[in-house]
């Protein structure tokens, strides 16, 4: 009676973002071998059960460069949302391994081999009608990251001590709450990211008229995310390193909550580049590359680029 007791008191202490204890199951299935890396499919149980089974299951892609020495320096990529593929996000992971690093790339709530359905778009279900259901998505999406960086550390191939996250737009939201609460990760990078979501949501132009149409309250928003986004732990965020990358005329992410993200992590380096939220794709000629570059230098003690 007593430990029930205790039990209760612990989880009723938890913060949202804490990740559960306990021992898990990783399987994994070679999937394809390149010239330069080998892929594989690891699946483990979410930390947190969602109405969906299918979704319970996260299913992580790891690339890892042939050849490589030692242990290497890893990068967690989580992906745009509502996208039906990961064009995007591949090519800044093979850009990556070409460059050395250990890439884990994650299937995030409801998208791919996680949807509800199978008829059912990739990453729709995720905007919930009601923000307690919003809330529950992003929490399972920041503790599937979290527990994904359990999986990413214990990999011999990779080095714990040099982890950066990468995300983009709502994986750079998803991102930024990994990288609030977990000390694993020594770098981000967060491209066409933004914080304060309750605010966000109500005036993107992706999902404002959604929220809007759902009868969403910016009220209960906020009460519902209260511990889930980067500004809830600007205090902690003070000296942390990372790199923001924001459109100028981004719709989606509006220009108040770039802001807000860059409140949140007042030592990131911020730049900005021409064009909007979907039509900054034009820079995925060079973006790729020079993003990694800078993982590379995030993650490089500082002693040693004294010595360059």
């Amino acid at each position: 009676m007593l430990f029930a007791a205790l039990l209760l008191a612990v989880r009723a202490g938890a913060a949202p973002l804490d990740l559960p204890r306990g021992r898990f199951t990783v399987s994994s299935d070679p999937v394809a071998e390149g010239t330069a890396w080998t892929e594989t499919v690891l699946r483990f149980p979410t930390p947190v059960k969602s109405p969906w089974p299918a979704n319970d299951v996260v299913w992580a892609h790891l690339l890892v460069p042939k050849g490589a020495a030692g242990k290497s320096p890893a990068v967690l990529i989580l992906p745009v949302m509502a996208a039906p593929n990961v064009w995007i996000e591949t090519r800044f992971a093979e850009r990556f391994v070409r460059d050395g690093f250990v890439v884990m790339w994650l299937e995030m709530p409801t998208q791919f081999h996680r949807r509800p359905d199978p008829s059912e778009p990739s990453g729709q279900v995720f905007l919930a009608r009601t923000p307690k259901g919003l809330a529950r998505n992003f929490r399972q999406s920041v503790l599937d990251a979290r527990r994904a960086l359990d999986v990413l550390s214990a990999r011999p191939e990779a080095d714990p001590r040099r982890i950066a996250l990468f995300g983009i737009s709502l994986g750079a939201i998803v991102g930024s709450a990994v990288y609030s609460v977990d000390p694993r990760p020594r770098y981000a990078a967060f491209l066409l990211g933004g914080a304060d979501f309750p605010a966000l949501l109500m005036a993107s132009s992706m999902t404002g008229r959604f929220a809007r149409r759902m009868g969403l309250k910016p009220g209960e928003l906020a009460d519902a995310w209260r511990g889930l986004d980067p500004l809830d732990y600007q205090d902690g965020n003070k000296e942390k390193p990372a790199l923001m990358v924001n459109a100028a005329w981004d719709a989606v992410i509006p220009a108040a909550n770039a802001e807000k993200l860059a409140e949140a992590f007042p030592s990131a380096r911020r730049v900005q580049v021409p064009f909007g939220h979907y039509s900054a794709i034009l820079h995925m000629f060079w973006m790729p590359g020079w993003v990694s570059a800078r993982l590379r230098e995030g993650l490089t003690p500082s002693e040693a680029v004294k010595k360059r």
